[in-house]
């Protein structure tokens, strides 16, 4: 499996935290908060030399689908490995921006589960449409919801995976030993097969993040950096 982590570690740019994350990770998740010309105009400018460092995945905007469409056009032609985006409950809304998005790449996009009840209520409108889930870990410890349910639902669908801690008030947080060994187990249970599957760091303090990639690197059935 390919290990990376999110691309904000530290203030900076896109390029910046790529260049910390090479040597750690095999990719970078960037999160993309918003759509707008000056954002474009970094990307642009990074893009070669950020992805020369590491591969990418990429996670839509969650302000509106109207932004999450305009980056996903962006990003359409480039080499990305997934496109994460949020689901909404304007199921219509959805529905369409799920065509056109899988129309564009294909099973490379990715609806995520939060930390709400969202992608369970809009899931029975939208399974029609071929498109992926990411799976993030975390989003079901905060939910308080058992992994088991899910995997056997989704896990034919499954092409990314988010991982991080919950501690009882926030998520995005350091995992424990606990949580580090469960996940390794939901790895070696349901993913073993899957080489290319991108799993990803959702911390966002770099001492965190470095010692989850360095603890997930030491198991066999992920690879952090080339």
């Amino acid at each position: 499996m390919r290990l990376g982590a999110t691309s904000w570690q530290v203030p900076g740019t896109y390029l910046d935290n790529a260049r910390l994350l090479a040597g750690h990770a095999s990719f970078s998740e960037l999160l993309v908060y918003t759509w707008n010309d000056e954002l474009r105009s970094m990307l642009e400018q990074e893009w070669d030399d950020m992805s020369r460092l590491l591969e990418v995945s990429v996670h839509l905007p969650a302000d509106s689908l109207e932004h999450a469409a305009a980056a996903l056009r962006f990003f359409s032609d480039r080499e990305v490995l997934r496109y994460t985006v949020h689901p909404v409950r304007e199921v219509a809304a959805l529905r369409d921006f799920l065509r056109s998005g899988v129309d564009m790449v294909g099973e490379r996009l990715c609806l995520e589960n939060l930390e709400n009840d969202v992608f369970g209520e809009v899931m029975p409108s939208v399974a029609d449409i071929p498109f992926s889930v990411t799976l993030d870990y975390g989003h079901l410890l905060f939910m308080g919801a058992e992994s088991e349910p899910f995997l056997d639902m989704y896990a034919d669908r499954i092409r990314e995976l988010h991982f991080h801690g919950y501690d009882g008030v926030d998520c995005h947080v350091a995992p424990d030993e606990p949580t580090i060994t469960r996940f390794g187990e939901i790895l070696e249970t349901w993913f073993q097969d899957e080489p290319l599957m991108p799993v990803c760091v959702e911390t966002f303090d770099w001492d965190v993040t470095r010692s989850v990639l360095d603890t997930l690197a030491a198991r066999s059935v992920v690879t952090a950096a080339d």
